[in-house]
């Protein structure tokens, strides 16, 4: 019962911190612009590619190990900083540094501490201290970044250096955060050794999810200059806001995943996983009634430079939000011992990316429509790998029509009735599938369980 509270109050965190992040996009691209903003994105996009390609792997070490409480993993977290982080960013630093100056320099600042902050993050999740690390990976760091953009703009000091270290002014606030907490957490009484196979299975799935994730923002800016990165950089917010989206209530859960699945009770861990499910589509299906329904005027918020493009963001977010109610198949499949089967999924639909690169060089959105088609590659064998290990359906083909059915009611509707720049009509449809959505989670076994436990407890 604790774990769906904890999960419906990551809902709550998520939701206000994304209001901040939506504030924060918005802002920047009506302030300095989609080409200022396209070469803001850039820098940003190096940063965490950097991470998901070299040092990402610790956050699921932590998750692995640490979710045990008896076990601790000092011993390979001290030679894993010294030994590896701290002198490949200084190589990283080198080599930005001589390329993009200043700018490469403080890139490089930004990934130490990106690195430091997700790093202590996990910890915290893995421990059972799920309210500091929720508070203190999606919110506080992004509030902080929102009242410096402010207090620049409203002094006029706004140019791509202070930009970028706005940005990474969010993952030193996240550290200070968890500054005040670190006596609660209980240390492990057993020194567990790390083998480096593990690592590197971990780390690989990581460098592929980079090279899906940044590379179609990076190859825009490259071959089609910033404007064009800029637009690319607001698919990529989709699929960011997405995993963000899903991101704190599968970080709660994949502790338990990885203890269910050592205590063999596969049964629990499906239940567990349709509920998840259940709970994110509250989110995800709230969001497809916005950029399904409404493409020209959430594209308007951000630029009215970007209304020509409606049509390849429509097609975009369908794919995207698709797969994404499909719920956490790769972190089940790490969780679960599958690390491979999942590195190799994903190598198959990059493979579908690079091939779609080759076949629409020539288009300038070439990259868009190679990150949709890769999205839907790598979901469908994803779930089709997570059903096989459950030796069925985890999703009931029932339950998925009816989770989605409101949205496409909702978009035709607004096609209909002409009113796809109509701001009412947004907050409605939102609120409508937002309903229908939590009445379907309500009738999750697993939540109906934990309200009445709450009740009772009310009662008494």
């Amino acid at each position: 019962m604790k774990l769906v509270f904890t999960m419906f109050l990551s809902i709550g965190i998520k939701g206000a911190a994304a209001i901040a992040e939506i504030v924060i996009q918005l802002l920047l691209t009506n302030y300095v612009g989609m080409t200022g903003y396209g070469e803001y994105i850039f820098f940003v996009s190096i940063i965490e590619c950097l991470y998901w390609l070299f040092f990402s792997g610790s956050v699921k070490i932590n998750t692995f190990y640490l979710s045990v409480p008896t076990l601790k993993i000092d011993g390979f977290k001290r030679s894993y900083i010294t030994r590896y982080v701290v002198p490949f960013v200084l190589v990283i630093a080198t080599v930005l540094t001589v390329v993009k100056g200043s700018y490469g320099l403080l890139a490089a600042v930004i990934l130490f501490v990106y690195f430091l902050a997700y790093d202590r993050s996990s910890v915290f999740f893995s421990r059972d201290y799920q309210l500091p690390a929720l508070l203190g990976e999606y919110m506080i760091g992004r509030l902080v970044m929102l009242v410096g953009l402010f207090v620049c703009l409203k002094l006029g000091w706004i140019n791509g250096l202070i930009l970028l270290a706005l940005y990474g002014v969010q993952f030193l606030t996240m550290l200070i955060w968890f500054v005040p907490f670190e006596n609660k957490l209980k240390s492990g009484t057993e020194e567990v050794t790390v083998p480096l196979k593990k690592i590197w299975d971990y780390q690989q799935s990581d460098i592929v999810l980079s090279i899906i994730s940044y590379s179609p923002t990076i190859l825009q800016y490259i071959f089609g200059g910033a404007f064009s990165a800029g637009f690319t950089g607001i698919i990529a917010l989709v699929k960011k806001f997405l995993n963000f989206i899903s991101g704190p209530m599968t970080k709660v859960f994949l502790p338990e995943f990885s203890r269910l699945y050592l205590a063999g009770d596969k049964e629990q861990i499906r239940k567990s996983y349709l509920m998840i499910v259940r709970i994110q589509m509250l989110f995800i299906g709230t969001i497809g009634a916005a950029l399904l329904g409404f493409p020209h005027l959430i594209l308007k918020l951000f630029s009215a430079e970007l209304q020509p493009y409606a049509g390849p963001f429509t097609v975009a977010a369908a794919c995207l939000l698709l797969i994404a109610g499909m719920g956490p198949v790769i972190g089940l499949l790490q969780m679960t011992g599958q690390e491979r089967l999942c590195n190799r999924n994903q190598l198959i639909s990059i493979g579908t990316m690079v091939a779609v690169w080759m076949i629409l060089n020539k288009n300038p959105l070439f990259s868009v429509y190679a990150l949709c088609v890769q999205a839907v590659v790598e979901g469908i064998l994803e779930y089709y790998s997570v059903c096989k290990w459950f030796n069925g359906p985890v999703i009931p083909v029932h339950s998925y029509i009816i989770m989605w059915m409101p949205v496409a009611l909702e978009c035709f509707l607004v096609e209909a009735l002409n009113l796809r720049y109509s701001f009412v009509a947004l907050l409605v449809s939102m609120t409508l599938v937002g309903i229908w959505n939590l009445l379907f989670t309500l009738r999750d076994p697993l939540v109906k369980d934990a309200v009445a436990e709450a009740l009772r407890k009310l009662r008494r």
